[in-house]
Protein backbone atom coordinates (compact mmCIF):
# COMPACT_ATOMS: atom_id res chain seq x y z
CA UNK A 1 0.00 0.00 0.00
CA UNK A 2 1.76 3.04 -1.11
CA UNK A 3 1.15 6.07 1.22
CA UNK A 4 0.56 9.48 -0.52
CA UNK A 5 0.05 11.97 2.27
CA UNK A 6 1.87 12.20 5.77
CA UNK A 7 0.39 14.10 8.61
CA UNK A 8 3.09 14.73 11.24
CA UNK A 9 1.24 15.34 14.67
CA UNK A 10 4.32 16.94 16.33
CA UNK A 11 5.51 19.28 13.21
CA UNK A 12 2.16 19.61 12.87
CA UNK A 13 2.43 19.46 8.44
CA UNK A 14 0.43 17.28 5.93
CA UNK A 15 2.69 17.04 2.99
CA UNK A 16 2.68 14.18 -0.28
CA UNK A 17 1.83 13.43 -3.98
CA UNK A 18 -0.47 11.91 -5.50
CA UNK A 19 -2.04 12.07 -9.01
CA UNK A 20 -0.87 15.57 -10.17
CA UNK A 21 -1.11 16.80 -6.87
CA UNK A 22 2.00 18.39 -4.26
CA UNK A 23 0.68 19.04 -1.11
CA UNK A 24 3.17 20.96 1.81
CA UNK A 25 0.88 22.73 3.93
CA UNK A 26 0.80 23.22 7.66
CA UNK A 27 -2.15 21.78 9.85
CA UNK A 28 -3.41 21.26 13.14
CA UNK A 29 -5.20 18.27 14.96
CA UNK A 30 -7.03 18.02 17.98
CA UNK A 31 -7.56 20.45 20.46
CA UNK A 32 -9.51 22.59 18.60
CA UNK A 33 -6.86 23.17 16.60
CA UNK A 34 -8.11 25.79 13.85
CA UNK A 35 -10.71 26.79 15.69
CA UNK A 36 -11.86 30.70 14.25
CA UNK A 37 -12.45 31.30 17.79
CA UNK A 38 -10.36 33.96 19.83
CA UNK A 39 -8.40 31.95 22.57
CA UNK A 40 -10.44 28.40 22.45
CA UNK A 41 -7.50 25.89 21.59
CA UNK A 42 -6.37 24.17 23.84
CA UNK A 43 -2.62 24.17 23.98
CA UNK A 44 -2.40 20.59 25.92
CA UNK A 45 -4.65 18.66 23.49
CA UNK A 46 -3.51 20.42 20.27
CA UNK A 47 -1.16 18.24 18.38
CA UNK A 48 0.20 16.59 21.24
CA UNK A 49 1.58 12.76 20.52
CA UNK A 50 0.90 11.72 23.27
CA UNK A 51 -3.15 12.44 24.08
CA UNK A 52 -4.57 11.01 21.39
CA UNK A 53 -7.27 9.44 23.87
CA UNK A 54 -7.52 11.89 26.53
CA UNK A 55 -11.68 12.35 26.88
CA UNK A 56 -13.62 14.95 28.80
CA UNK A 57 -16.97 13.11 29.43
CA UNK A 58 -18.09 11.66 26.85
CA UNK A 59 -15.96 13.12 24.16
CA UNK A 60 -12.52 12.19 22.86
CA UNK A 61 -10.20 15.41 21.78
CA UNK A 62 -6.69 14.88 21.08
CA UNK A 63 -4.96 14.42 17.78
CA UNK A 64 -5.85 11.95 15.49
CA UNK A 65 -4.54 8.40 16.51
CA UNK A 66 -1.63 7.61 14.43
CA UNK A 67 -1.09 5.06 12.07
CA UNK A 68 -2.60 4.55 8.11
CA UNK A 69 -6.08 5.82 6.84
CA UNK A 70 -8.14 5.61 3.43
CA UNK A 71 -9.56 9.07 2.31
CA UNK A 72 -12.15 9.35 0.22
CA UNK A 73 -14.86 12.37 -0.62
CA UNK A 74 -17.31 13.17 1.94
CA UNK A 75 -20.51 11.60 1.41
CA UNK A 76 -22.31 14.79 1.81
CA UNK A 77 -19.51 17.88 1.74
CA UNK A 78 -17.41 18.67 -1.18
CA UNK A 79 -15.22 20.60 1.08
CA UNK A 80 -14.11 17.55 3.52
CA UNK A 81 -12.35 14.46 3.23
CA UNK A 82 -13.48 11.02 4.75
CA UNK A 83 -10.55 9.19 6.90
CA UNK A 84 -11.39 5.80 7.25
CA UNK A 85 -8.85 4.15 9.73
CA UNK A 86 -6.53 0.88 8.52
CA UNK A 87 -8.06 -2.41 10.52
CA UNK A 88 -4.36 -2.26 12.68
CA UNK A 89 -4.83 0.90 13.50
CA UNK A 90 -5.27 0.98 17.21
CA UNK A 91 -8.09 3.68 17.35
CA UNK A 92 -9.34 3.98 21.32
CA UNK A 93 -12.25 3.40 20.49
CA UNK A 94 -12.73 7.04 18.39
CA UNK A 95 -13.56 7.34 14.87
CA UNK A 96 -15.73 9.93 12.39
CA UNK A 97 -12.35 11.62 11.38
CA UNK A 98 -12.13 13.79 8.36
CA UNK A 99 -9.86 16.96 6.66
CA UNK A 100 -11.66 20.20 6.88
CA UNK A 101 -11.21 23.60 6.49
CA UNK A 102 -11.18 25.80 9.74
CA UNK A 103 -14.37 26.60 11.87
CA UNK A 104 -15.89 27.97 15.21
CA UNK A 105 -15.52 24.57 16.66
CA UNK A 106 -11.73 23.53 15.20
CA UNK A 107 -10.88 20.43 15.55
CA UNK A 108 -11.08 17.61 17.76
CA UNK A 109 -9.18 15.17 16.29
CA UNK A 110 -9.55 15.70 12.42
CA UNK A 111 -7.10 17.58 10.17
CA UNK A 112 -7.37 21.18 9.60
CA UNK A 113 -5.22 22.49 7.16
CA UNK A 114 -4.65 26.06 7.75
CA UNK A 115 -5.11 27.49 4.51
CA UNK A 116 -8.61 26.82 2.87
CA UNK A 117 -6.87 26.38 -0.66
CA UNK A 118 -4.97 23.47 0.69
CA UNK A 119 -8.37 21.72 1.62
CA UNK A 120 -9.64 22.35 -1.90
CA UNK A 121 -6.69 21.18 -3.26
CA UNK A 122 -6.20 17.79 -1.04
CA UNK A 123 -10.72 17.31 -1.78
CA UNK A 124 -10.25 17.77 -5.23
CA UNK A 125 -6.91 15.54 -5.59
CA UNK A 126 -8.49 12.86 -3.83
CA UNK A 127 -11.51 12.56 -6.01
CA UNK A 128 -9.44 12.43 -9.32
CA UNK A 129 -7.39 9.81 -7.71
CA UNK A 130 -9.76 7.66 -6.34
CA UNK A 131 -11.34 7.91 -9.98
CA UNK A 132 -8.83 7.27 -11.78
CA UNK A 133 -7.05 4.29 -9.66
CA UNK A 134 -10.56 2.85 -8.20
CA UNK A 135 -9.41 3.10 -4.89
CA UNK A 136 -8.53 5.25 -2.35
CA UNK A 137 -5.52 7.12 -1.45
CA UNK A 138 -3.61 6.87 2.08
CA UNK A 139 -2.61 8.84 4.93
CA UNK A 140 -0.09 7.76 7.42
CA UNK A 141 -0.35 9.54 10.48
CA UNK A 142 2.71 9.82 12.46
CA UNK A 143 4.69 11.48 15.28
CA UNK A 144 8.16 12.61 14.76
CA UNK A 145 10.43 14.92 16.03
CA UNK A 146 12.43 16.05 19.13
CA UNK A 147 9.57 17.50 21.26
CA UNK A 148 7.00 14.64 21.08
CA UNK A 149 6.27 14.67 24.75
CA UNK A 150 7.09 18.83 24.93
CA UNK A 151 3.84 19.68 26.47
CA UNK A 152 3.57 17.23 29.32
CA UNK A 153 6.69 18.81 31.10
CA UNK A 154 5.21 22.46 30.24
CA UNK A 155 2.27 21.49 31.58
Amino acid sequence: MVVQLTYNIVDEYLRGNFGRASISCAAGSGGRAGTKTKNATNWYLQNNALATHVHHGAHDYGPLPQGKYHMRPHESDKHMVRLDPFPSNIMHGRSGFLIHGRGKIGSHGCIVPYDFANVLKICRAVEIYQHSHKTNPVLQVIAVGTDVDRKFFTA
